[in-house]
């Protein structure tokens, strides 16, 4: 079977672990690279070793015969063109987040896709992250009965001293402090809750730092999410501390609490005094080359081979980005809002 040709667009951090990661499945080879400026593509391509054609048009890659993927890692305003473009030219799509930062974006680039038949993976990476999938194994096992309440917080200080810094502080390029970085959070709870989500309150707040002054939106949030069955969720996103990077999970059940790698079940573990810790990987850096994008690139890959859609795909992500975008209006607006949006 010969391999998927892979374009890459984006010469950027993210880039090069998508590079690494499908160089490293068997049946991918990266034949496109496309950037901004030919510079800056061709010096991506030689710290890869890449020996691929170069471009700075994006419609000449997407013309290029022997692409059958397209990885978009390039700012989110940019995604609807670059995506749309991408699903009506036939290709399979990985997206990374955010998906874009409008509602009419996130929508277009769905509709584009479910016309077009393409697979595609949206690029919470999360997913394959070694204590995500425990908790999914726990979750399904019921050792701690029907969930109820989840929070899972966001909490990394995006500054100066950080490579999206410099787009992400600007709101129609970063988007909102949930957008840019604390979506990571709220997808989670999603994957771990299950069922819909039926409003948002938001509240949003600044610090005023003097490292993150340059912010045009409030980096701070805190969102509460209901869902259609009642149960409640907290996302907070902070992306303006002064800390270690920290993703908390914290999920409370009938029968028992899972708080990140630790388990509390009075079903599984009877006669338990304290938690049992699982030793495992944790999301607990933001360093892009700690993150499973290998797991996700071979995900996407299966999808393609085997006929079958994503967990992740475009239309299960423009859920959580729907949230998202939801929530962010109801801090701007000071009031709950309902979903789906009209």
């Amino acid at each position: 079977m010969s391999k998927l040709g892979v374009g890459i667009v984006g010469t950027g951090w993210v880039s090069g672990e998508h590079i690494r990661a499908f160089g490293q499945n068997p049946n991918t080879k990266v034949v496109a690279l496309c950037g901004r400026t030919e510079d800056g593509a061709k010096a991506k391509a030689n710290e890869f070793s890449l020996d691929c054609p170069i471009h700075t048009d994006y419609q000449v890659m997407l013309s290029q015969s022997d692409v059958d993927i397209v990885c978009i890692a390039t700012p989110p305003n940019v995604h609807r063109e670059q995506a749309v473009a991408a699903a009506n030219a036939g290709k399979h799509l990985l997206l990374e987040k955010a998906m874009a930062n409008t509602v009419d974006d996130i929508r277009a680039i769905r509709d584009a896709v479910t016309q077009s038949g393409v697979k595609s993976v949206v690029g919470f990476v999360l997913r394959w992250n070694p204590l995500f999938e425990i908790i999914k194994q726990q979750l399904a096992q019921g050792t701690v009965g029907n969930l109820f309440y989840g929070e899972v917080d966001y909490f990394h200080g995006i500054g100066p001293w950080y490579g999206q810094y410099k787009w992400n502080v600007k709101k129609d390029m970063g988007g909102s402090s949930l957008l840019s970085a604390g979506c990571h959070a709220l997808d989670a709870l999603r994957w771990f809750m299950g069922g819909e989500v039926v409003e948002v309150c938001q509240y949003a707040t600044s610090g005023g730092g003097k490292d993150f002054a340059e912010y045009e939106y409030a980096p701070t949030t805190v969102t509460i999410l209901k869902f259609a069955d009642g149960r409640i969720g907290k996302v907070a996103s902070c992306i303006e501390c002064i800390q270690p990077y920290v993703f908390n999970i914290n999920l409370v059940g009938t029968e028992g609490t899972i708080r990140n790698n630790q388990i509390h079940s009075r079903t599984n573990f009877p006669g338990q005094t304290s938690w049992v810790d699982v030793p495992t990987i944790l999301p607990d850096s933001g360093d892009v080359s700690h993150h499973p994008f290998q797991g996700e690139v071979d995900h996407l890959v299966d999808c393609i081979q085997n006929g079958v859609e994503s967990h992740v795909n475009v239309a299960d992500a423009y859920k959580t980005h729907e949230i998202v975008l939801a929530a962010d209006r109801s801090g701007e607006e000071g009031k709950p809002i309902a979903l789906p949006l009209a």
